[in-house]
């Protein structure tokens, strides 16, 4: 198609050519002011001024109008038609590029793998020494049992009665008033060891317990 358009334009160039001098020629030969109805030049007939026309032409390539025409190819691509551009052929790589590519190809793949033994022995020493720890564990000694807990005192202190060297608790177990001294056990699990101004301090009758104790603040309800 850009071809086709080039030819035109050398046709529109040549027929301009063509007009001027005709024009020209018109001028000279009657049609001007040196025809018939002007003043006859002297010395003769009309002449052509061909310096004149040679300045009034523009600038023509000849050789490219004289140049063979190019082949009009009707598959190739259309200007008017949308489309995508074919990529270029890669270019052909030269004997040192080629190798050049192969070298670093081998680096890359000698990379990988030892990227891949570096890995392999990270998880056999992973697994070994996961393997070691749990063959510890299993030699050692089973944990001692959990010490017991001495059972909870379910019971309030509502304060005292009775002169303070001498002092009677007064506890409260959910549902009765009872009354102890200190040294008496209560429920058979618990011995009031102290009797204070606002807490009591019991002990355990098991011997599993023997030293602990629990002290009870003084409760404002029950």
């Amino acid at each position: 198609m850009l071809a086709r358009l080039k030819e035109r334009q050398k046709e529109i160039i040549l027929g301009a050519l063509l007009v001027a001098i005709a024009f020209v020629v018109w001028q000279n030969l009657g049609g001007g002011p040196g025809g018939p109805g002007g003043t006859a030049p002297a010395g003769g007939g009309p002449r052509i001024d061909l310096p004149g026309i040679t300045k009034m032409m523009p600038q023509v390539d000849w050789a490219a109008l004289s140049a063979p025409r190019p082949f009009y190819d009707p598959s190739g691509r259309n200007i008017f038609q949308f489309g995508v551009i074919p990529p270029p052929p890669p270019p052909k790589l030269t004997p040192q590029e080629e190798a050049a590519i192969e070298a670093a190809r081998l680096r890359a793949e000698e990379e990988r793998k030892r990227q891949e033994e570096l890995l392999r022995k990270q998880q056999e020493e992973t697994a070994a020494q996961v393997k070691a720890q749990q063959e510890i564990l299993a030699n050692q000694p089973p944990p001692p049992p959990p010490k017991p807990q001495p059972p909870p005192i379910n019971y309030k202190f509502i304060g005292y009665v009775g002169p303070s060297e001498n002092k009677i608790a007064v506890l409260h177990d959910g549902t009765d008033l009872i009354f102890v001294r200190q040294g008496e056990k209560l429920g058979g699990q618990f011995k009031i060891l102290e009797i204070g101004y606002e807490s009591i301090k019991f002990g355990y009758t098991d011997s599993r317990f023997k030293g602990e104790t629990t002290t009870l603040p003084m409760s404002s309800s029950y």
